[in-house]
């Protein structure tokens, strides 16, 4: 017997499988030392992509915006640089407002160095302006900090979603921090759709600069910074060759661990690695999912949970497209056509049978699901791996 390990929320457990199962197993890429983050940072924000250093963006007596991803992990050693930069370009620490949506899981980044700090709240038009309208029609509000400021320099996370699709600092700015409406419109639209309108935004606004980070499994693995459309091509790419898993054919079981210390993760990140799953099992197959997520389930989820096992249909009802976990429930049911979904959670093991999924309690009961298998790929962090097996 060979022992492999995977790592899920603040856990690892061992799976044991036999010496001669097909076995590959996708690692996560480590993150950079602090000091060499930071080095890497300032790096990018001195020589970006396709224009000027940011330092030559501002001037004295600027008014500068930084539009913050929410799911940026630990941001705060980030900002210190980004800062530091712009005040040793003569902008005024209170002159410099951080701009973020609400965090999910904890609590929104403070001004420690005496910038202002402000949570977006999409719902409030006191706090919303007119920006412009798009080529496509669309009447764009965005936060008023960032209309009034001189500077808007957005920070977000690189990567693909398997059901959102791409995110960057570009949907930072919109539709992360447009109106409650758009927000909700833009996360129905198609992926490309949703790119080209946020890109039309940032020009409208002025804001060409960008930062982009590449997330590792503890901390930032790089940064690409410059012209909005090279941080995509370039951060794309460098989340590609960091966090993509092309193994040389599906196998018959798939075991992914989900979330990190930092952050166990919720339905979404459980969901995206269900789907990253069904890309590389056979189909029949069986997925074992390691997780300590937990929550509520939304509208559409609590609706398949209720019909059961019996009365479950394989499509969603029409007309609901609207409800906030639509694109979860159309992830899960796809990974349910392909193959037997095993899952520990700390979500209600009714719920989650209602679902469809089979709960299991103890990691040690997954392990042993995954020990009777011929080929297995094990997969951490699988909410963020982009797979795709070779043989497909």
């Amino acid at each position: 017997m060979s022992r492999y390990e995977i790592e899920f929320g603040s856990e690892r457990v061992a799976v044991d499988l036999a010496d001669e199962a097909e076995v590959e197993v996708f690692s996560p890429p480590a993150g950079l030392a602090p000091a060499a983050a930071e080095a890497a940072l300032r790096e990018a924000l001195e020589n970006p992509t396709h224009y000027p250093p940011l330092r030559q963006h501002v001037v004295p007596g600027d008014r500068v915006a930084i539009a913050l991803d929410p799911d940026l992990p630990a941001p705060r050693a980030i900002l210190d640089v980004v800062t530091d930069v712009l005040e040793s370009a003569g902008v005024e620490p209170e002159a410099i407002t951080i701009v973020e949506a609400a965090r999910r899981d904890s609590p929104s980044v403070s001004g420690d160095r005496g910038e202002v700090a402000e949570v977006h709240d999409p719902s409030n038009p006191e706090r919303l302006a007119y920006l412009a309208t798009t080529a496509a029609g669309s009447r764009v509000y965005l936060n008023r900090t960032l209309i009034d400021a001189d500077v808007v320099v957005p920070v977000g996370l690189l990567r693909r979603d398997p059901i959102a699709g791409a995110h960057g600092p570009w949907s930072v700015l919109f539709p992360g921090l447009s109106d409650a409406a758009t927000r909700e419109a833009r996360r129905r639209a198609r992926e490309a759709e949703t790119d080209a309108e946020a890109f039309e935004v940032g020009g409208l606004l002025g804001s060409r600069f960008q930062v982009g980070v590449v997330a590792g499994a503890g901390g930032p693995a790089g940064f690409v910074a410059g012209l909005a459309e090279s941080v995509r091509d370039a951060g794309l790419a460098a989340v590609e060759r960091a966090w993509g898993f092309h193994p040389r054919e599906r196998a018959e079981t798939v075991v992914v661990g989900v979330g990190d210390a930092e952050s166990p993760g919720g339905l979404a990140e459980l969901t995206a690695a269900l789907s990253v799953a069904t890309k590389l099992v056979r189909r029949g197959g069986r997925i074992v999912a390691f997780s300590r997520v937990a929550g509520e389930f939304g509208p559409a989820l609590a609706r398949l949970a209720a019909a059961g096992e019996e009365g479950r249909s394989r499509r969603l009802p029409r007309g609901r497209e609207a409800d906030e976990d639509h694109p979860l429930a159309l992830g899960l049911l796809a990974a349910l056509d392909w193959a037997d979904v095993y899952v520990l959670s700390r979500l209600d093991p009714d719920g989650v049978e209602g679902l469809g999924l089979v709960p299991f309690e103890r990691p040690e009961e997954g392990a042993r699901l995954a020990a009777r298998s011929r080929s297995c790929l094990l997969v951490g962090r699988a909410e963020r791996v982009r797979a795709q097996a070779a043989d497909d």
